[in-house]
């Protein structure tokens, strides 16, 4: 087997960019060590320090050079469920105005590494990188840039829609994962399976590991690194007598008045922890939705703000998982026992594209392209 160097760029548009594609990039230089990989991210190198367990991660990670670089804008946000979408315009112009000397310092390092492969979860910009210098190239992703911005007529984003649309018409393959928006861009994709990070331990041994106690519902925050002001909640309302909140890292932003109530994780690899709880309270993304899946977790998921990919998650959330809707007025008043229930009774539909392994089919797309 030849060997094999991939570039990859992955944007930090919350977490699940980068768990899916270390997920994946760590499967295949495990299955083929002549292969290795370097990863341009703001925050995968700080992500990676969650692996230390994952096998797939030991086998390969002498092979993983990181580099600490801007790859896209992505939203910013205000917080967790609120966006701000005149920073996003602004940062947008930012980084169109660098695109030249982003391009300039890339091209100098891609040449001097000589890659066979250039990978992007999700950015457009690279794929003119490899147009430019003839590298084969692939995108992985459940949507789209331009599809995101053209939502945002008001706010002119839309205007930018256009020039990223011409940036992804460059790759020579979309891999298109599950719960996905429509996508027009990319000339050739190929839908694939589920890609996520999966417990290594079973839901028993989960709890036995985090000192969860028995006959007591643990109901697992996961918002991101921006969280939740503890202030929006209702703590009179709270009653931790038989349930508790489970955070791991800053899903709270700033201690809890009831802090009885509410256990703190240590850094952990994320998929055990979901697997110990009951329940995911959440806003959907696709790499929470991916990860309670392959947990086995109900989720009771609250809205995110105008964001266009909000529909296609909670069609996914509808139809294939344990789940039901809460609005943020149960949500901060503690009000979930009929959203539980509602999990709780759902019998998914399903989807054969949950059951079949995003990695194998990745693996499959990049030996068929470039070997």
């Amino acid at each position: 087997m030849a060997k094999i160097r991939i570039l990859a760029y992955v944007g930090s548009h919350g977490f699940g960019h980068i768990s899916r594609s270390l997920e994946a990039i760590t499967f295949l230089l495990s299955t083929r060590p002549e292969w290795s990989a370097t990863i341009v991210s703001e925050r995968a190198e700080e992500f990676s320090r969650t692996l230390v367990k994952n096998p797939n991660w030991i086998a390969s990670r002498e092979r993983i050079v990181f580099r600490k670089a801007k790859t896209d804008v992505g939203i910013v946000q205000k917080d967790s469920l609120g966006m701000d979408l005149e920073a996003t315009e602004a940062e947008i112009r930012n980084f169109r105005d660098s695109k030249s000397e982003w391009l300039e310092k890339e091209i100098r390092f891609v040449k001097a590494e000589k890659f066979d492969l250039l990978w992007s979860d999700a950015s457009s910009l690279p794929f003119v990188l490899s147009s430019e210098l003839g590298i084969r190239s692939v995108f992985l992703g459940n949507f789209t840039w331009d599809f995101i911005y053209s939502h945002y007529k008001k706010h002119t984003l839309d205007s930018f829609a256009e020039e990223i649309r011409r940036e992804y018409s460059f790759c020579d393959l979309g891999l298109i994962l599950p719960f996905s928006c429509p996508i027009s861009c990319l000339p050739k994709t190929r839908e694939i399976g589920l890609l996520g990070r999966k417990p290594g331990l079973s839901k028993e041994a989960a709890r036995l590991q985090f000192g969860f106690e028995k006959d007591v519902l643990y109901y697992l925050f996961s918002f991101g690194a921006y969280g939740i002001e503890p202030g929006r909640f209702r703590w009179k309302d709270w009653n931790p007598a038989k349930e508790r909140i489970v955070t791991s890292g800053t899903e709270l932003k700033g201690p809890a008045p009831n802090s009885l109530g509410v256990v703190s994780v240590p850094p952990c690899h994320y998929p055990d922890l979901i697997a110990a709880c009951d329940f995911v309270l959440t806003k959907p993304g696709y790499g929470i939705l991916s990860e309670s899946f392959l947990a086995g977790t109900p989720v009771l998921y609250t809205d995110r703000g105008d964001f266009p990919e909000y529909p296609y998650l909670v069609k996914a959330l509808e139809n294939s998982f344990k789940s039901s809707y809460i609005d943020h007025d149960h949500l901060y008043s503690f009000r979930w026992k009929e959203a539980r229930e509602q999990a709780e009774a759902a019998v998914p539909i399903g989807d054969p594209r949950l059951q079949r392994s995003g990695t194998e089919e990745i693996l499959q797309s990049i030996e068929e392209l470039i070997c």
